[in-house]
């Protein structure tokens, strides 16, 4: 089982070359859907980080036979108070729950010490149309107390498409 995930940002050509130094690691080469130049590189494996600048996510849970194939829907959850242990029960709920067109449901936490309350939700999918249908659902609904910016409340998404 899948127990960290690492990825880094970069231009084509240096994550190009990390991949070519690194044959024994599963990379997935991603491009931001926003931003059109935004590159990350995702390291599956597993292992520790070789990356200069990582960003390092722990799982904490996932769902069953989950997967990172196909497009990455990234969503970062940052709130205060008690609303830390309701926004806990709602993704361990959505991971829990997983829907079936979903290749694979992630909850994570970043691996640092100044972003160590922030949860990351990384759900992988076979196309936008699914990712989309899901978005419309009760089950994604569940988490708009969560997908707005506010004094206790730090939210960000970021769909990413693999690039070949």
């Amino acid at each position: 089982m899948l127990t960290k995930v690492s990825f880094t940002f970069g231009s084509h050509q240096v994550l190009e070359d990390i991949i070519k130094k690194n044959p024994d690691r599963q990379f997935k080469l991603m491009q931001a859907s926003t931003h059109s130049n935004k590159l990350a590189l995702f390291d599956i494996s597993g292992q520790d980080s070789i990356f200069k600048s990582p960003v390092v996510l722990t799982i904490l849970n996932a769902s069953p036979n989950a997967n990172m194939n196909g497009i990455l829907y990234y969503q970062s959850f940052q709130v205060n108070g008690d609303r830390q242990n309701l926004l806990n029960n709602s993704l361990d709920k959505i991971v829990e729950d997983a829907p079936s067109i979903a290749n694979g449901v992630f909850l994570t936490s970043v691996a640092s010490k100044s972003e160590g309350a922030t949860l990351v939700l990384l759900t992988s999918w076979n196309d936008f149309e699914g990712l989309t249908s899901w978005r419309e659902s009760d089950s994604f609904k569940s988490l708009t107390n969560f997908t707005t910016l506010g004094s206790d409340n730090y939210y960000y998404d970021e769909i990413y498409r693999p690039t070949r």
